[in-house]
This record gives structure tokens, sequence and C-alpha cells, in this order.
């Protein structure tokens, strides 16, 4: 067997761009795994690369949105409340979701929602005719999943809150392989997430590509694929609690053996460090390169979904033989400024973020030797306040 480790502060070159993974859209949905605390995510202020109800509903068109997969894991009645800042006014449809192809299946419009408040807008606090807050309800069982996209027509930025009631029998989530092989006696590949400090098993929210489930929103623990199908492989994670996550992995090979890939998940913590070596710029300029996109709405994903976290956005240029003078250091400011302002024209407050130019006193490679190691010095890092 061919072990594959990979930690979250290392990233490797070749990324390839998906459809979307804004929480905006329906392939970036939010997972989320604690129902005895609230949901609060901040609206993008946009709806994502795509409108997901362009042919589901041709009177209703999205402007702005926040989608939320959602496992109660109840034998019962599952309810969910919500609300916005500011008594802004929402609507919200509520899927179940078949299997994990549920984005795709809404991409050709073969889902339709079991819950639709869609013609009447609720704002913050808003009243039913009984007296109580306004709450969506459905008939349970443990295996349900489910898919709330909560919208609103105004450009808002603030936060939605939702708010969840399982009554019946609460099941315990435990860690286990889903198994999509077509077949159990051939190679296989393997991918086990795991916390990096205590080993032990972490239900994270993934997108994996290159193992003919493209697209796919997989939620779990370990998961196995057929080994003679595996493309070069690109693994993202958006895990509330967990640093922001994407890996590519050369799969050549790879049918030939079983391939273990275990992925190592570290948790947030002040002073812990995220390595951007995907958002790139000019030479000699803070202007951001097109490649620098899926990074840069990934960094967007985890600061909305970690909506308390405090980040010092550091930017370094790649200078070797130069004395750190100000128009270096000026520059490699201005680059962690364009991550900022990136971040804030997308919704997230700036007093979360704090910026820092060190110009080249901190290169990964001080006599880099070819282009990928100048590419590495050239760079931005997200340091976590609080």
């Amino acid at each position: 067997m061919i072990l594959i480790m990979s930690s979250l502060s290392a990233y490797t070159q070749g990324f390839k761009m998906h459809y979307s993974n804004s929480f905006a859209d329906c392939f970036g949905a939010v997972e989320v795994t604690d129902y005895y605390n609230p949901s609060r995510v901040q609206f993008p202020g946009n709806f994502g690369f795509r409108d997901d109800f362009v042919g589901l509903d041709p009177d209703f068109h999205e402007v702005n949105s926040v989608w939320l997969r959602l496992e109660p894991g109840v034998k019962g009645v599952f309810e969910f409340e919500i609300s916005t800042e500011n008594n802004v006014d929402f609507s919200y449809f509520l899927f179940k979701a078949s299997d994990n192809s549920f984005c795709e299946q809404l991409e050709a419009d073969q889902s339709r929602p079991i819950l639709d408040q869609s013609t009447s807008y609720h704002t913050k606090g808003a009243m039913d005719e009984g007296g109580d807050y306004f709450r969506g309800s459905v008939e349970a069982t443990p295996n349900d999943v489910y898919y709330l996209f909560i919208h609103t027509n105004s450009t808002y930025k603030g936060h939605v809150t939702v708010k969840y009631y399982r009554k019946g029998v609460v099941t315990q989530t435990k860690a286990m392989i889903q198994d999509y092989r077509s077949k159990t006696n051939t190679n296989f590949i393997r991918v086990k997430i795991r916390d990096k400090e205590t080993g032990e098993p972490v239900e994270a929210n993934m997108i994996i590509s290159g193992v003919n489930k493209d697209n796919y929103l997989f939620m779990g623990t370990d998961f196995l694929f057929d080994a003679s199908t595996a493309r070069d492989m690109h693994i993202e994670s958006n895990t509330q609690g967990y640093f922001l996550f994407f890996k590519d992995f050369n799969m050549k090979g790879a049918s030939n053996s079983n391939v273990e890939i275990l992925l190592e998940l570290e948790k947030l913590a002040p002073g812990k460090k995220l390595v951007l070596e995907q958002i790139k710029f000019e030479q000699d300029s803070d202007e951001f390169l097109p490649i620098s996109l899926p990074a840069l709405k990934r960094l967007l994903d985890f600061m909305a979904v970690n909506d308390k976290v405090r980040v010092e956005i550091q930017g370094h240029v790649n200078a070797p033989g130069y004395k750190n003078t100000a128009k270096i250091k000026t520059l490699s400011e201005n680059r962690a400024k364009a991550v900022r302002d990136f971040l804030k024209d997308n919704g997230i407050e700036g007093d979360r973020m704090e910026v820092v130019g060190y110009g080249n006193t901190e290169m990964l490679y001080e006599k880099p030797s070819d282009r990928f190691e100048e590419e590495a010095n050239r760079r931005v890092e997200i340091k976590i306040i609080d």
C-alpha cells in the first residue's frame, strides 16, 4: 500500500478550479455539524457563480444567498428557526437530498423543495399565528440529509442565524467508512480525515475530484474509491473550527496498488499560520493573477464560516540579494492589502483583519533556483490572531 500524508499547511502545484466553492452556491454549502448551537453565517452579498434556481423557478431570481447542508441525525421532528440582523427580509427553500449528487440534480432541474417560503418574506423575530417564532419543520429519520437555501433580495452582508430543534431520538455520529467502489475486490484509494494533534477522525465537509465523483459534496471521515478510475485528485475541505484546506495529488500508478491518503486538519488557534501559495501576483505588482481567484474564494469562505476569527494578513516578496528597502516593504504590504480589500469587498468586516508587509525578510528560499521557489517567496500568509 502507498501512503500519502498531507497536512493543512502545505500545498502543491496544478490547482484546477471547480465550478464553484462559494457557500452562495449549492456545491459550496456550509456543512453543519453542531446542532446544539446556532449556525451563524455571513451573507456574501451575491449569489455566487451560478443562479441555482435559474431553471427551477423562472419567477425567482437569486440575488444574495447562503447554502447549508444539514444531517440532523434524528428520528422524529427536525425544526429550524431563521433570523437575520437589522430586520432584513429573507426567504428560504428546504430540499431533501437523495444522495451526494444533489447539487448536480439541482443544476439539472431535477430537485424540488419540500418546504418553500419564497412567496412571503420573514423579518427577524417575525411571529406566526400561534405567537411563536417562525420555524420550519419536517418529519425526519436518522439518515436524512437536507440542504437549506436562505435568500435575501438585498445586497446585505450581515449574518443569518439558524437555530435547530430536534424532537425525538437523536443518533450520535460515528467515524465510519463510506465505500464508493463499484467492486470490492480491486485496488482502492482510501481518504482518511484526521485531527492533526489527536489523530482522531474528523467529520469533514469535502469536495473530491479525480475519482469519477466530480463535484459531489462528501461528508464523513473515511472514503473508499476505485483506484482504476483515479485521475489527479483535488481535495477541498471547508470544516468549521479547522484551517482552510485544499490539496492536489498526483495519482500516476495508483491503479497498481492500494493507496491511502491521510489528510491532517489543524484546529484554529492563535498564532497558527496558513500559507496561501495559490494567491499569485504580477511581478513587481499587487495585481492578482487570474489563477488566484479560487484561493481567494476559499479564504473568503473560511472567514465567513469562522465568523469570529481575527487574522493578520502578511505579505512577502521575492527579492533575493536586495536590502529590505522601503519600496520592497511597501510592495509586500500592498499585496497583503489587496487580499484584505478582496475580503472587505465581499462582506468581511475590516476590523477582523490586520495587514503587515515583511518585504523580503522571511523568504522561504534565500537563493531561489527556479520559478517555483521564486513564487513560493512571493506569497501571502494568514496568521490567526484570535
